[in-house]
């Protein structure tokens, strides 16, 4: 018998999918997953982290990667082996609807004593509806939660009622009852501590159950680095910023914290590890500043959500071998990347891949269809804009690459999009947590796709998504970018993935 305090448990997009027919591959490219969504939030190990520093022992298990490794694994049968305070289970991106609120009730029908606790992203804009459901007992809302949750803990411990812990929506005796939303940290005392979650693999003698994603292993096995919480741009299918999340003001680690973190983790992997967010939204010279005094052995992959200016170029390229930026145009049309949010032209995108590349460095673009004002045409005429890059830097093909995908399956629920969709241009399917779990459990991606424009039917979205995500494939393959048994991977899930 398990005697861990917390549980922290991963479930698949769909607790059954082993046992359905399911073409839902499109609506993954644009994270590095699965279908089944394997990839559990950073925020488990930040958890597992706090509440370890002050006493209480956490095992993370990703259900979903040992569901996906082994087709005689029961859930069932490991839950039956623990025995905590409480189990916690991560709904963070809204696709993880149906496997979560299963995993809740499987949790509670093996051990209807024990409560389980729910948070993430998605969980937090549903709490109301979630907490009905008699499987949940708690969901701590907001993108920090390592305080209240080691309240919650306390209180759970010391089997007290939890009417002071911030940001806390619970039962008791039948009655729902919802706290303060004041847990919104500013400076972050946090850590994505990877030596640790490597620790508890050889502790619990689980490699599966603790791995961050199991699709790309090991390339994806410890790849990010936190900075900051929130952000300060306003991209209108993002549920993410801080005009979602109700946040006053971006949340900051310090950077000495981070620049340790960094190097800790690069000692651990080969591959490429990244610091998501847009570095100039906070204290980027500080945050540089700190990565040279540790002298990390690469420069660490970084975004650009606008165009940037030579200095800074330059001093990214300075912080070490192998330099990465990714920028998101979304679209080759100017009008669609700023209705969407992003406020940059062509040419200053250009311009700075041109620069960095010259420096040494790597760029990776992402288009994306399903966005506001797009029409079919103007996803044909971005991948001729690609085409045009392709050719334009040629002489740089192990450096530059384009991706393109589909937004979905969901309008992230808070986002501008999903608060005010016809003032953005879209048409929603799915308002609820329940009509969410609906959409999953659909065969096709093409009806799981909870959402149009007013541009793009739905059919169309998906038959455009299809088309475009083909031929970009073959230019990517001949231009050096993806490897040939990479593309012809990619274009085999295509197929499949296409309506009957």
């Amino acid at each position: 018998m398990s005697t861990h305090h917390l549980v922290l448990l991963h479930a698949p997009s769909l607790m059954d999918f082993r046992e359905r027919d399911y073409r839902h591959w499109p609506m993954c490219n644009t994270v590095a997953t699965s279908p089944i969504f394997e990839y559990y939030p950073l925020g488990f190990i930040t958890l597992m982290s706090h509440l370890e520093r002050h006493g209480f022992s956490v095992r993370i298990v990703n259900m979903a990667v040992k569901m996906t490794k082994s087709r005689r694994f029961q859930p069932a049968s490991l839950i039956e082996k623990f025995r905590p305070l409480a189990f916690g289970i991560d709904l963070h991106w809204a696709p993880h609807a149906d496997g979560a609120m299963e995993m809740a009730a499987l949790c509670k029908r093996i051990h209807p004593d024990i409560p389980v606790i729910l948070g993430g992203f998605t969980a937090s804009y549903f709490h109301e509806e979630i907490i009905r459901d008699p499987n949940v007992d708690f969901v701590l809302r907001g993108d920090s939660t390592e305080g209240p949750l080691l309240d919650l803990m306390r209180c759970l411990e010391s089997k007290r009622l939890p009417e002071s812990v911030p940001n806390l929506t619970w039962k008791h005796d039948g009655q729902v009852r919802t706290n303060p939303f004041s847990y919104k940290p500013e400076l972050l005392d946090i850590r994505v501590d990877f030596p640790l979650l490597r620790s508890h693999m050889f502790r619990d003698k689980d490699l599966r159950g603790n791995l961050l994603t199991g699709y790309h292993w090991p390339v994806y096995c410890f790849n990010t680095v936190l900075w900051c919480r929130g952000c300060k741009f306003r991209c209108v299918t993002c549920g993410g910023s801080n005009w979602a999340q109700r946040r006053p003001a971006l949340a900051y680690r310090d950077p000495e914290a981070v620049a340790e973190e960094m190097a800790t983790t690069q000692g651990m992997t080969f591959f490429h590890v990244g610091l998501p967010g847009d570095v100039r939204m906070g204290d980027w010279r500080a945050l540089f500043a700190a990565l040279k005094k540790r002298k990390i052995r690469r420069a660490p992959g970084l975004e650009l959500f606008a165009a940037a200016d030579e200095e800074f170029l330059r001093e990214v390229a300075s912080l070490g071998a192998l330099p990465e930026l990714a920028m998101s145009p979304e679209s080759h049309d100017e009008e669609i990347r700023r209705a969407f949010g992003r406020c940059f032209s062509n040419e200053m995108m250009e311009k700075n891949i041109a620069s960095f590349l010259k420096m040494g460095g790597k760029v990776r673009l992402f288009f994306m269809t399903g966005l506001p004002l797009q029409t079919a045409q103007s996803v044909r005429q971005t991948l001729e804009y690609c085409e045009r890059l392709f050719n334009k830097f040629s002489n740089y093909t192990s450096h530059f690459d384009m991706t393109l995908a589909s937004l979905g399956p969901f309008v992230d629920p808070g986002s501008p999009a999903f608060e005010f969709p016809e003032a953005h241009g879209y048409r929603l399917f799915a308002r609820t947590l329940a009509e969410h779990r609906k959409a999953m459990r659909h065969l096709h991606w093409k009806e799981a796709l909870a959402f149009e424009t007013e541009a793009m039917e739905r059919a169309e979205i998906v038959d455009i998504t299809l088309e475009a995500c083909e031929k970009l494939c073959h230019m990517r393959r001949q231009f050096g970018a993806l490897k040939p048994r990479h593309a012809e991977y990619y274009l085999r899930e295509l197929e499949k993935s296409k309506p009957d």
